[in-house]
């Protein structure tokens, strides 16, 4: 059953990859924000902040380490030629180099030599992150940011991150993978940003074919579970056993 699923997937995303370019995708407020936040960051002469906060690739926050990562790489790419240059805040070291790599990847593709791994900042985590917290802000205040994006493993201590941007008039885009960091994040953020949206980034922010076919892949599972479902509390009420 199982490799019967995987197996309709994989048909299904290539599927998707192939009819991409026909495709709508349904609107996601917190890309379209992010899209213009882009262009903000650049007629204003300001760059854009990109926050993985703890997601790390090695543990259940891998995902949303890739994916954070996807952001960041489209936001280097369309800001690139902005007064400041983006930059990115963490906790984890293998995330330090995902994020070096990925702003790396963006000025080579352009063939540009402004990018330097100072464009990244590593910050320790302490309990509940708020050495990074701490750090992170800072670096947002130094730089002359206008959107601020935190996207991954945040908890409790986004309140201060969030706060901080605030203050100072700074926009937020937020999302976290645990409870208490979303909590804060649908509170302050300006757009909602909620959930998978963040597993959907690539499709979103690159517009790549392959991450296209992904997510109408999962959108077609999800509907045949949902029938699935619903099909089976109907026999269960009739009396059907299977």
């Amino acid at each position: 059953m199982v490799y019967a699923i995987i197996l309709v997937a994989l048909v299904l995303t290539v599927i998707g990859a192939a009819r991409a370019r026909r495709i709508a995708l349904r609107p996601v407020a917190a890309f379209e924000a992010m899209q213009r936040s882009a262009n903000e960051a650049i007629e204003l002469g300001r760059g854009i902040h990109v926050s993985f906060g703890s997601s790390a690739l090695r543990d259940g926050s891998t995902l949303a380490a890739i994916s954070t990562a996807e952001i960041l790489y489209a936001m280097a790419d369309r800001t690139m030629l902005a007064d400041h240059p983006v930059i990115s805040t963490l906790t984890d070291p293998i995330t330090l180099m995902l994020s070096q790599d990925t702003l790396r990847k963006a000025y080579n593709a352009r063939k540009l030599l402004q990018y330097e791994d100072i464009q990244t900042r590593w910050y320790p985590a302490g309990e509940e992150s708020l050495a990074f917290a701490a750090g992170a802000s800072i670096a947002m205040l130094d730089q002359e940011i206008s959107t601020n994006i935190f996207a991954g493993r945040f908890g409790a201590e986004m309140s201060i991150l969030a706060e901080n941007a605030v203050r100072y008039d700074r926009n937020v885009i937020a999302q976290s993978d645990r409870i208490d960091g979303q909590a804060v994040a649908f509170a302050i953020s300006e757009v909602p940003f909620i959930g998978e949206e963040l597993y959907t980034s690539a499709a979103y922010m690159t517009g790549e074919p392959i991450s296209i076919g992904g997510i109408v892949a999962q959108d077609v599972l999800r509907y045949l579970i949902i029938a699935a479902l619903i099909g089976l509390a109907v026999l269960a009420f009739l009396g059907v056993t299977i």
